[in-house]
């Protein structure tokens, strides 16, 4: 009776290594998944901070040069592209400052990290 039950089970500890295998393998995969879209959300996050701090850099030069050299006496000399200044930094972010508006004197700061931007507005 023993014998005959087993000999309709054959393959039996097949399958149920395969299911379990295939339990373990969707497990590792899912795991697998979301530690590379937070490795990736890590990467991006790393160059938003550089392109913000380009836009502060360039912010702050900004103000440097209003406060040293009086440069905002005349602002038409600026061009059609209203740009203030643009700079490279050695870290290999950039920064541009632009001239947006007079009254109030609107400044914005874009800084600028691979192919991330994040800028800053000043207004005095």
């Amino acid at each position: 009776m023993i014998i005959k039950l087993y000999k309709h089970q054959r393959g039996s500890a097949i399958m149920l290594t395969i299911f379990i295998l295939s339990a373990m393998m969707l497990i590792i995969f899912s795991s697998a998944t979301i530690v590379v879209s937070g490795l990736k959300m890590g990467g991006v996050q790393s160059q938003s901070t550089r392109a913000y701090f380009a836009a502060e850099a360039g912010a702050e030069r900004l103000l440097y040069d209003f406060r040293k050299t009086n440069a905002f006496d005349d602002l038409s000399q600026l061009g059609q592209d209203n740009i203030f200044g643009t700079t490279t930094l050695s870290t290999g972010s950039s920064y541009v400052v632009n001239y947006d508006h007079f009254n109030p004197i609107i400044f914005t700061s874009i800084g600028i990290y691979e192919n991330t931007r994040r800028s800053v507005e000043l207004d005095f």
